[in-house]
């Protein structure tokens, strides 16, 4: 009888690149831990995508494919390859990402060792498009400790100081039982971040201090109008925007007072919500009046110039 994996790698996919693709799978073929399995959810691509994933399954078992009969919209594709999953840690990660051959292995072993930790996290580079890698490593306090709030404040703390890559708990290897405690990811603003929120209520993350992981870094605002349709379903993109992040925080704070916490823990996690609240909204402010600010010299100045030409 076949044993359950160890590491269940979760790809959901849509029209990869081929040589990003083809990158990410060897790479995980290679991992120097044997008992994984990679679980594709193929999300109706319509170019080689399919070919390709099927030539990996057909070539080793541990690559399981499925393919979507229509296309189900980029957030159901994520939670499809976790529910087709069985390893007892999971890992979710892109079609343009790729590992270093002993990642899943040295954080199973930190796993195995730790049952206090639900999750393990490592460095990670990003690649941009011509061709500049991104590092950075940060020997701070992360959010590893035991008590709530504090793992709650710092989380926080990156969301607001913008070093969320730094620690992005999403692209993580957890304990697959903890992840399904959650609702998974949800069509709601900041959705990753949302879970992510979710998971830190949940349990401790410690970290391995060594680039293991590689991703390719794509800039929000050069995704195509058209592309956010594909990925969340027609108009209903539009429900993501969250520009103050009230939304976000309203849900923040639901996790908190619907969870079993002290009411202590609970009132320093509402001052640890309304920190990054007001955080965001001074930003948000401040950028306006920039805005604005700028948009009446450049009024005033073309005033003038008129003005003047029509002196002359």
């Amino acid at each position: 009888m076949k044993s359950e994996p160890l590491v269940s790698f979760g790809l959901p996919v849509y029209n990869a690149r081929e040589e990003y693709l083809r990158q990410l799978l060897n790479s995980l073929l290679t991992q120097d831990l044997q008992e994984f399995e990679i679980v594709i959810s193929d999300n109706a691509s319509d170019n080689g995508t399919s070919e390709i994933c099927q030539e990996y399954a057909g070539c080793d078992s541990r690559v399981r494919y499925h393919r979507n009969q229509e296309n189900i919209g980029q957030i159901n594709n994520f939670n499809k390859v976790l529910e087709l999953s069985c390893g007892k840690y999971f890992r979710w990660i892109g079609a343009d990402d790729w590992l270093e051959s002993d990642y899943a292995r040295r954080c199973v072993e930190v796993l195995e060792a730790n049952e206090q930790f639900i999750g393990v996290s490592t460095y990670q580079d990003f690649t941009h498009e011509d061709g500049y890698i991104h590092y950075r490593e940060y020997e701070g306090e992360r959010l590893d400790s035991p008590m709530l709030h504090k793992r709650i404040w710092r989380l926080l703390w990156f969301w607001k100081t913008g070093e969320y890559g730094v620690i992005d708990t999403i692209y993580t290897i957890m304990r697959r039982e903890v992840l399904l405690q959650t609702r998974k990811l949800q069509f709601l603003p900041s959705m990753d971040q949302v879970l992510a929120f979710k998971l830190v209520s949940l349990g401790r993350f410690t970290h391995i201090p060594a680039c293991l992981a590689h991703r390719r870094w794509q800039p929000f605002h050069k995704i195509s109008k058209e592309d956010l349709y594909q990925r969340y379903g027609g108009e209903h993109y539009k429900k993501l925007f969250d520009p103050l992040g009230l939304r976000r925080s309203a849900i923040c704070w639901s996790i908190i007072r619907e969870g079993s916490f002290s009411n202590c823990q609970k009132s320093l996690c509402l001052l640890a919500i309304l920190s990054l609240t007001m955080t965001t909204l001074r930003k948000k402010i401040y950028s306006n009046f920039r805005s604005t600010a700028s948009r009446v010299r450049r009024s005033i100045f073309k005033k003038n110039i008129n003005s003047g030409l029509q002196t002359n």
